[in-house]
């Protein structure tokens, strides 16, 4: 009974996710547990359990004798700060990884590189259920087995924390494209200089990466304004690695 219950609590959990990601849910509508329930023919008891794990995401917000509601998407303005810690992280991570990466994560990151550069193929443009979710999961594994390979799990805590995929993932539905051809390309540059225990050129590859990344966020954003996505264009910061 238990168990059919964890499988219940998991499948409520990824429909309402799907549902927000997707924007079935639009950023700041208010979610209500009985009609969530009535919707998903469950009780309200895994969609207490399921909000409350979006929460923990970031997802959705909740206030007390108001309830939960979709977390609105990131301003342009949080956006940058992001990528600007993103950065922070991430570039000296790769300094670190280049020195002391082992066999075993070199092979993973070959392997993810590989699965990336396949689901990129097959990705349904502005779905995260049919495709997206896919290919964010392998892109999170691809960095995270880079910062873990770091060997500083502090380093690693900070990054899982930012919650990056997902909060840059939602913009997806937004702008209805996506190209991931050069993204490929960036990830193999960066997988060639640890392969070589280069630390200088892995962290320029992931710097350039990270920046050519937030260059294709804002282009989008200025591209397909939505009300929920930009509060105005800003001025990135420039992080010398």
């Amino acid at each position: 009974m238990t168990e059919q219950k964890t499988v219940l609590a998991d499948a409520v959990y990824e429909r309402l996710k799907a549902r927000i990601m997707d924007q079935v849910y639009p950023p700041r509508e208010r979610l209500n547990i009985d009609a969530l329930a009535l919707d998903l023919a469950v009780s309200p008891t895994p969609i207490r359990e399921a909000l409350a794990r979006l929460a923990a995401e970031r997802l959705v917000t909740f206030e007390p004798f108001k309830g939960y509601r979709v977390s609105p998407l990131l301003t342009t303005t949080q956006v940058a700060d992001l990528m600007h810690v993103r950065r922070l992280i991430e570039v000296d991570a790769a300094r670190l990884a280049a020195r002391r990466i082992l066999i075993p994560d070199l092979i993973t990151v070959e392997r993810l590189l590989q699965q990336i550069l396949d689901e990129s193929a097959s990705v349904e443009v502005g779905s995260w259920s049919h495709g997206y979710h896919r290919f964010n999961q392998l892109d999170k594994q691809f960095h995270e087995t880079i910062v873990n390979a770091a060997g500083n799990p502090f380093l690693l805590t900070a990054y899982r924390s930012l919650n990056i995929h997902l909060e840059l993932g939602r913009f997806y539905h937004v702008f209805r494209e996506m190209d991931q051809t050069q993204t490929c390309v960036e990830h193999d540059a960066i997988f060639q200089a640890l392969r070589a225990h280069q630390p200088d050129a892995a962290a320029a590859a992931v710097e350039q990466h990270l920046h050519a990344t937030e260059e294709r966020i804002f282009r989008l954003i200025e591209k397909y304004p939505h009300p929920h996505a930009t509060n105005g264009r800003v001025v990135k910061k420039e992080v010398n690695a």
